[in-house]
């Protein structure tokens, strides 16, 4: 009876050898015999007595570490022993310089780490066996073969029937065999033989196969591992256990071990190859190395490392997240169990050292906290790093560790797993220092800071409540909000908390409640419902404050808005009358004075006493708007009327009017600004005008020797591109006057913007009202900027600001016609018949003298009442209405002259005193077409007549003054009837001096008719209609036009 082949498993653990002889038994089955050996002196004891009865020893399977003959030690002997016997090395830590001396002197056929994959344990061992067998088959052909030459050699007479017999045996072994095995021709490569086995492993038929190539049926998957195997069959001529991977006719990719070697049939060089299929083993090693991988990234993203201690040889095996939550070199030896105690925190090594001691000694399991010291940090415990954040020194550690028992009893490894909660740790951390700020943050409110359940009930109140309620809070808990509320607020309560509970948003409300005194206190609660993971109100939480104090305030405040209000009012309607009552008189001056000048009666003297009236009139009027528009400043009635102008002949022209100013004081005027200043801007050029003309101005008023200077810069703020042309939105305008006076002391900084205030310099002037600077300051902010000053006292002021200016991609200037002064109607018209309705005696006078004597019908009525009467009988074309008069005012007689259909047609222009704005719209929603301000021009008053009624006029063409009115130096009362044609153009002011023309600029910017008048006497007497023109414009209060035409001429 023959004897089973025998596998030897050898391990110093008898649980090991135990489990391993078990798992291979369900592998293996009853075909081989297993026995075990402990130790390598046991093992060789066990081979030396199976050899002697005859046993075929198959494999040995052995641990690395063992004691007296380590595993590699032991596979060498054997090999010594029986070459043919396949070793297999078990290993945990076996090393690398000893496996491959294994490997080279045992011919080591395969070694697995432990713990092994019970997988890849039984698959080893199956092809292992597998190989035995085959390389026995193998070997037992050869012999046979070599017999049958052998004997064809001694018996030719037998050769042939010994070599069919031979040959059958092959072809029976060929066929037979589970392995692929083919026979090619080594010079062409054509498959000479094949065994069934190979068909079904590459999907061919034997038809398809033979006297084809492996290349003709593209069986190999990379070409230059075929090459590498003909060479190492050239050099070697055979070659065992060639890893390859071909492609079967469906295209599937299959993985063999190729072992081949060349042989001679028929004189013919042959190579025969047996092919074992591994795909299956490859598929499972595959997956386990993707088990392998899926466990690092569990470990990494989980932050889990283990390791696993070998207590009798005091090793240790860490995973690689373990090396990277300690922060060491995974490439480097791991720390032995004494070793790795350094690693933990000082305070924390107690603990940890009893939980390893406990195990090793009863084998008990262990769950551990405990900090750890990365290698970057100073680990003794006199200087123990703090760092406690993400990226530390310090990281907090979860273990849980298992102690491994041997059949004794004995504890002989320890698996550990360490999970970084650094972040987890930090957050507890961080939560309960939260938990105690907030806690300390609720006690110390000084808002009620509540809870209440689903009922109403309250659940919590903090100490808040006993300063606002002067409640303690147990005895607030279990009532509810109600019961403290004032009667008056209980019903409206119940409606806030249904609607509380009904949504899901902060809800705030205001509530009156009873103090346990008594009092009333009104109350801001702020709640919110609470809601479980289902959505269901739990309760609400919220707070409540004293707003007591801020009610009674608002309650004041308001009472004073009312006040404020009320004054504002009464200043409004104040200006409205003062304005009324200052211009109204002022028109009747102005307006008999333009009046006067037409007569030609009146002598030399009578003309000056006229010049003077006016010019102390426009004076009067000046002073009266300055302090007008303070107090429409302060009431915030002032409004920006933006225009498009030419900067910087606008600066010139400033310069200019200023440096006579500065020249008769013998000082140095500097106007200073690039020359790519914006020329046109867009912004309130009347008021910049009279920001810089007060500004620089003072400087110069209050200047004694040496300068003032005016820098202007500019800033784009913002750009935009249209087509390729680039339009600049916003510019802020920079301005700096410096001056060399006497300087501002600190003390009276303070009032320098302050409305009528005046500093010591301007006091001992004796000039000004003290309103130019405030008003300045008022227009740089309504023009959205700001002004500042510094100055040293003795040395000098700077005063600066800025003001934003828009900049078009265009302009269009618009030059203004000569005025011309009317002296009648032009003949073929209607008879024009104009009402003058006001409640001033003067007032009607004027107008009905300065209509009359051009040749309109004029009636006049004092009153709303009158006018509505006149207009009802006598249907005027054209009434000026004034709006302030008793019994019947403006309103109320334009909208019931209005009312009427034919009162439609009639044109209603009203006369205001009115220095507001929204006046003038009131104005115009009553009714009238049009408004004229008191004190008004004849000019204005016959425009406005040509716009709405379409009056032509004959105006006077007077071509020179009278010698009497030059010779007494007035020509404001020129007559005349030569009929010459003139037109006054900007090129005229070149006929005379420049110096002239700057002063006469000056006198007019200055309104200052009288210098104007005197300068007019250098005209000479060839120019007299020169002179002429410029006189009617004064005496036309058009002082403007003379500003625009030299603005006009300079630019020529």
């Amino acid at each position: 009876m023959s004897k089973k082949p025998v596998i030897i498993c050898v391990d110093d653990e008898p649980i090991i050898l135990e489990s391993l002889k078990i798992e291979l038994k369900k592998s293996l089955g009853e075909e081989l015999l297993l026995e075990t050996a402990e130790g390598g002196e046991d093992a060789l004891e066990l081979i030396d007595e199976l050899l002697a009865e005859g046993c075929e020893i198959v494999a040995v399977i052995s641990d690395y570490l063992m004691p007296n003959i380590r595993g590699d030690e032991l596979l060498k002997q054997i090999h010594r022993i029986s070459p043919k016997i396949i070793k297999i090395m078990l290993t945990g830590q076996a090393d690398l310089e000893a496996v491959a001396n294994t490997i080279k002197y045992a011919k080591l056929y395969r070694y697995i780490s432990k713990p092994w994959q019970s997988e890849d344990l039984k698959l080893t061992v199956k092809e292992a066996v597998n190989s035995y067998f085959m390389e026995k088959q193998l070997a037992e052909q050869n012999a046979q073969l070599q017999t049958l030459n052998q004997e064809l050699e001694t018996l030719v007479e037998e050769r042939t029937a010994q070599l069919r017999l031979s040959q059958e045996k092959f072809a029976k072994a060929f066929r037979c065999s589970p392995n692929p095995i083919t026979i090619t021709r080594v010079k062409d490569g054509h498959y000479l033989e094949i065994n069934e086995a190979f068909c079904r492993t590459i999907g061919y038929s034997a038809a398809e196969i033979l006297d084809r190539t492996a290349l003709d049926l593209n069986l190999w998957e990379s070409t230059q591992a075929r090459a590498e195997l003909f060479k190492m069959l050239d050099d070697n001529k055979i070659v065992r256990n060639y890893e390859f991977d071909w492609r079967t006719k469906s295209g599937e990719l299959r993985t063999g071990l190729l072992s081949a070697e060349i042989i001679d049939i028929h004189s013919e060089t042959c190579v025969i190859s047996v092919i074992q299929d591994i795909s299956d083993r490859k598929l499972a090693e595959e997956k386990l190395r993707a088990v392998a991988a899926s466990l690092a990234a569990a470990q990494r993203i989980a932050r889990v490392g283990n390791w696993e201690c070998d207590l009798s040889a005091n090793t240790t095996t860490w995973s690689e997240e373990l090396s990277q939550i300690f922060g060491l070199d995974s490439s480097q030896a791991p720390p032995t169990l004494t070793e790795f105690l350094k690693y933990v925190h000082p305070d924390d090594r107690p603990k940890w050292q009893i939980a390893i001691d406990a195990a090793i000694a009863s084998g008990e399991s262990y769950t551990l906290e405990y900090r750890i010291l990365r290698p970057e940090s100073t680990i003794t415990a006199d200087n123990c790093p703090s760092q406690t954040s993400e990226g530390g020194f310090i990281r907090y550690i979860e273990s849980r560790g298992e102690a491994i028992v041997n059949q004794q009893g004995q504890v002989t490894k320890l698996f550990t797993t360490l999970m970084d909660i650094t972040p987890r740790k930090l957050a507890e951390i961080a939560l309960a220092e939260s938990e105690e700020k907030y806690r300390h943050l609720v006690e110390t409110s000084q808002d009620i800071i509540w809870s209440c359940d689903a009922e109403g009930h309250l659940t919590f109140v903090n100490q808040a409540v006993k300063q606002i309620y002067g409640y303690d809070p147990e005895e607030m808990l279990g009532c509810s909000f109600g019961d403290f509320l004032a009667p008056a607020q209980i019903d409206r309560n119940r409606e806030l908390q249904q609607r509380l509970l009904t949504g899901d948003d902060v809800f705030q409300y205001e509530s009156i409640v009873l103090g346990k005194d008594g009092r009333q206190i009104d109350v801001n609660t702020k709640a919110i419902a609470r809601l479980d993971a289902a959505g269901n109100i739990t309760g609400t939480t919220g707070t409540a404050s004293d707003i007591t104090e801020r009610k009674q305030a608002e309650i004041a405040l308001q009472k004073a808005k009312e006040e404020a209000d009320r004054a504002n009012k009464a200043k409004s309607e104040f200006l409205s009358n003062m304005s009324h009552e200052l211009r109204t008189p002022l028109n009747a001056i102005l307006g008999f004075c333009q009046l006067l000048t037409r007569d030609t009666a009146l002598g030399t003297d009578e003309q000056q006493y006229l010049g003077i009236i006016s010019r102390s009139g426009e004076h009067l009027l000046d002073l009266i708007n300055n302090i007008l528009q303070m107090s429409k400043i302060e009431v915030g009635l002032v409004t920006l009327n933006n225009s498009t102008f030419d900067l910087q002949k606008m600066l010139k022209n400033t310069e200019q009017m200023l440096k006579l100013q500065a020249e008769k004081k013998g000082l140095q005027l500097i106007f200073d600004f690039p020359p790519d200043l914006p020329q046109y801007v867009e912004t309130d050029e009347s008021k910049l005008r009279q920001i810089l003309i007060n500004v620089v101005g003072n400087a110069i008023k209050f200047t004694a020797e040496g300068g003032v200077n005016l820098r202007i810069k500019y800033e784009l703020l913002s750009n935009k591109n249209y087509g390729e042309i680039p339009l600049v939105d916003n510019c802020c305008l920079l301005f700096e006057v410096e001056d060399t006076g006497p300087g501002i002391t600190s003390q009276e900084m303070d009032n320098l913007f302050k409305p009528f205030a005046q500093t010591e310099s301007g006091r001992k002037a004796q000039e000004g009202t003290g309103l130019g600077l405030p008003i300045s300051q008022q227009f740089v902010q309504l023009m959205g900027g700001k002004m500042t000053v510094t100055s040293r006292v003795g040395c000098g002021s700077i005063f600066k600001f800025d003001v934003r200016v828009s900049i078009p991609s265009a302009v269009e200037i618009q030059v203004a016609q000569t005025a011309r002064r009317v002296v009648g109607i032009e003949p073929g018209q209607p008879e024009y018949r104009i009402l003058a309705v006001d409640d001033r005696l003067e007032s009607r006078l004027l107008l009905m003298r300065m209509l009359s004597s051009l040749g309109f019908a004029v009636r006049d009525a004092e009153n709303g009442v009158q006018a509505v009467e006149i207009w009802s009988s006598w249907e005027p074309h054209l009434i000026w209405m004034d709006m302030r008069m008793p019994v019947m005012d403006g309103y109320e007689a334009t909208k019931r002259i209005k009312a009427h259909l034919k009162g439609q047609a009639t044109v209603i222009i009203a006369l205001t005193a009115s220095a507001f704005d929204e006046e003038r719209s009131v104005i115009l929603s009553a009714g009238c077409d049009d408004f004229v301000a008191k004190p008004f021009r004849e000019q204005v008053i016959l425009e406005k007549m040509a716009k709405y009624l379409g009056v032509r006029y004959v105006y006077d063409r007077e071509a020179s003054l009278s010698s009497d009115a030059v010779a007494s130096g007035d020509v404001s009362a020129h007559t005349g009837t030569a009929p010459l044609p003139f037109t006054l153009n900007a090129s005229l002011f070149g006929y005379m001096p420049a110096e002239w023309v700057d002063e006469l600029y000056a006198a007019a910017d200055a309104v200052d008719n009288e210098r104007i008048f005197g300068l007019l006497l250098s005209i000479p007497p060839i120019n007299a209609s020169f002179r002429n023109a410029i006189a009617d414009l004064v005496n036309n209060f058009r002082c403007d036009r003379i500003i625009d035409l030299i603005d006009e001429f300079r630019n020529l």
